[in-house]
């Protein structure tokens, strides 16, 4: 069955694509995009979660199809956007969540669990950003009649760089890859810079450490997100490698929902 979706106006005048399926009833997992920014790439994982879980996912403010408010990029950071989606959660009444997301969705659990520990069960993330990298630091600084480039570089970097299985990736369908044209300029503008905001406060991490699981990609160079390996090692945190590169959910969403559903445990 397909999720159900819908449009949230939040009391931060946010206008949200919304899309939920399960029960209702079943524990709530929120899976956060990353810096595609739309949920559609959700679509397999939410069927195969859907049975245990109440599964909500969104498209992140000024993506696709989803609205932010005026002056919604002011001061863009990592807790900002945890604040906005603690609103969304308020609005669909979730009162406490397991929370997913890679690379910059990543970035945003992370936040959450700092910033508001009692609404979150547990993190599980896969391949945090840590710094900003060079190459989108050089395309955010481009101006705007440089947009359609920057739209190929990110379209390059999505397809060769960030999936190991092309055919999934390009299969999420002609309309996705389009409302992507426009997600790109988003994130790079706006949402990229924030990944040097995040505080990586080893005291902080040690106390959180319990409700945070993480995993990387056996299929991504090694060198990429060797700062996860190092952070998690320092304040005891397991890392789990999956057979994939930056994207499970598209690649190889059943393994997955059952490392998801373990965790859960």
């Amino acid at each position: 069955m397909p999720p159900k979706e819908f449009l949230v106006q939040t009391a931060d005048r946010m206008t949200w694509h919304v899309e939920q399926s399960g029960s209702g009833s079943a524990p709530h997992i929120i899976l956060i995009p990353s810096g595609e920014g739309d949920c559609q790439s959700f679509r397999k994982i939410t069927a195969l979660l859907s049975p245990s879980f109440t599964v909500t996912t969104f498209d992140m403010p000024g993506f696709s199809r989803s609205v932010p408010a005026p002056h919604a990029f002011d001061n863009m950071g990592p807790y900002v956007v945890a604040n906005q989606i603690i609103g969304l959660m308020d609005k669909l009444e979730i009162a406490s969540a397991t929370i997913f997301g890679s690379s910059s969705g990543g970035i945003f659990a992370m936040a959450l669990l700092q910033e508001h520990e009692k609404r979150v069960e547990r993190i599980i993330v896969h391949e945090i950003p840590m710094t900003v990298l060079k190459n989108l630091k050089d395309w955010a600084a481009w101006p705007e009649s440089e947009n359609p480039k920057i739209v190929q570089n990110c379209r390059g970097l999505f397809l060769d760089g960030m999936n190991e299985d092309k055919e999934a990736w390009l299969g999420l369908g002609e309309e996705y890859h389009k409302r992507l044209e426009k997600n790109f300029i988003v994130w790079i503008r706006n949402y990229s810079p924030c990944v040097d905001e995040m505080r990586w406060n080893r005291e902080e991490l040690k106390r959180l450490k319990a409700k945070i699981n993480w995993t990387l990609g056996g299929q991504m160079p090694m060198a990429r997100f060797f700062s996860n390996v190092v952070l998690a090692t320092e304040v005891g945190i397991p890392i789990k490698v999956l057979d994939c590169k930056h994207f499970p959910h598209v690649s190889i969403p059943e393994v997955l929902a059952e490392h998801v559903r373990e965790c859960c445990k």
